[in-house]
Formats: structure tokens, C-alpha cells, sequence
């Protein structure tokens, strides 16, 4: 398994700061692996090692000069792909608007981070995945709850935009560079997760520990198939 290998194991990791990608980026750096943290900005509370800032992943230069730096690095194993933003009253102001009020400028960030970002860091990290490596991506189990919704939850556009990137992974698995490299494309969607987003929200039956999600990343990390698995 990738995590048993007896020489350095070392994973890059976008959006190292928000909640879930900094309970992964401990975890991993706990556990003695190298730990390459890609934040937004300069952020020293982090563990693991910066070596440098992506301010948006959606940005095709930026991700382009950030992808150069690894032309001098031996190996990556593994790439990490966490990007969400959290707004700053969490799930009540994520959920306010009925698509008939959404401004665009909102569904155009979610494009951003969950399709243009993905693409981005896919097409321009792929050469820097060492033979067998893989890509995880953390979505949001909210694309499997079509039909579901409580009919005071309006999070129908952010489901819209994930089920894209759902799309865009299954291309990934089938793209023959992945394929003759023995590369795994993983996928985890945790359901309501115990971070600030959730609180002073709907009184859901279950929080997941954000250590659960944790801990299911590195054992989809460890795996030798794809994995995709809704964690709740």
C-alpha cells in the first residue's frame, strides 16, 4: 500500500486551511509522512511544509507557475484536493437563496472551485504523480440527496455544480495518461461534517467527526483500486 512504502511518502495538499484539509493535512503530518500544504495564503499555523501559495486554484496561470516549482522535486505521491469555502455564516447564509434570487457571482464561485480548480490541478499536477500515485478529491454528499432536499434548503445550484465534478472524476479514471501510470483516482463525500459550517443550522440527526473524514482519506490514500465511498 502507497502509506507502507519503506522511502519518504510525500502528498500535496490544496485548500490546507479550511477545516476538513487541515484535519488530513495533521493526520498525515502525525503520522511522519511529508506533508506539502497549498493554502490561499501564508498560513504558519499550518503543520506540514509550504512551499508556496495558490490564491486561486481556478486560475490558469497561477496553477501553471505553482506546477513548475515540482519540476525539480523527485516524487509526489499523492495530491489532495480540498477546496471549498465556507461562507461566513456558514449553512444558513449557503442556503438562503431559491435559484430565482441566486446571484451569479455565487454559482460562478462554486464553478471556480469545483470544476476550473479541478481541471486545473488534474491537467497541470498530473506529470508530477509518480507511477501508481493518485489524486483524492473531497466533494459533498450533497450530490446523492437529489430529490431529497427539506423544502427550506435551496443548495440545489451547489448540488448542480458537484455532480459536474462527479463527471469530470469519472473522465479522469478513463484518461489513458491515468491509466498507463497506474494512477488512482479517488473520491470521498462526507455528509454533514462536525465543522463551523454546520453549526447554527438545521438540527441534523448526525454530525460526522472530522476526524472520521480523516481517517477515511488515509485509508483511500492506502488503497491500490479507486476509491468512492459517501461518508456518513
Amino acid at each position: 500500500m502507497l502509506l507502507s512504502s519503506s522511502r519518504v511518502v510525500a502528498f500535496c495538499i490544496f485548500g490546507a486551511e479550511g477545516h476538513i484539509g487541515r484535519a488530513i493535512t495533521a493526520k498525515l503530518h502525525d503520522e511522519g509522512h511529508y506533508v506539502i500544504v497549498c493554502p490561499r495564503g501564508i498560513n504558519p499555523t499550518l503543520r506540514g511544509n509550504m512551499m508556496d501559495a495558490v490564491w486561486d486554484v481556478s486560475d490558469r496561470n497561477e496553477m501553471a507557475r505553482y506546477a513548475e516549482i515540482y519540476k525539480k522535486r523527485n516524487h509526489l505521491d499523492g495530491i489532495i484536493y480540498a477546496v471549498g469555502h465556507c461562507p461566513p455564516n456558514g449553512f444558513v447564509d449557503a442556503t438562503k437563496f431559491p435559484l430565482s434570487k441566486l446571484p451569479l457571482a455565487i454559482y460562478e464561485k462554486e464553478i471556480e472551485m469545483h470544476q476550473l480548480g479541478v481541471l486545473n490541478v488534474f491537467q497541470l499536477m498530473l506529470s508530477h504523480v509518480e507511477v501508481g500515485g493518485c489524486f483524492l478529491f473531497l466533494l459533498s454528499a450533497i450530490t446523492r440527496m437529489k430529490g431529497k432536499f427539506p423544502p427550506n434548503i435551496h443548495a440545489d445550484y451547489h448540488a448542480s455544480v458537484i455532480a459536474a465534478e462527479d463527471w469530470l472524476i469519472d473522465g479522469m479514471r478513463h484518461d489513458p495518461a491515468v491509466q498507463k501510470r497506474n494512477i488512482k483516482i479517488h473520491r470521498l463525500a462526507p455528509a454533514a461534517v462536525d465543522t463551523p459550517f454546520h453549526h447554527g443550522g438545521l438540527k441534523l440527526p448526525r454530525f460526522i467527526p472530522i476526524s472520521d473524514v480523516a481517517n477515511e482519506a488515509v485509508l483511500a490514500l492506502e488503497s491500490t483500486k479507486h476509491i468512492d465511498k459517501q461518508i456518513q
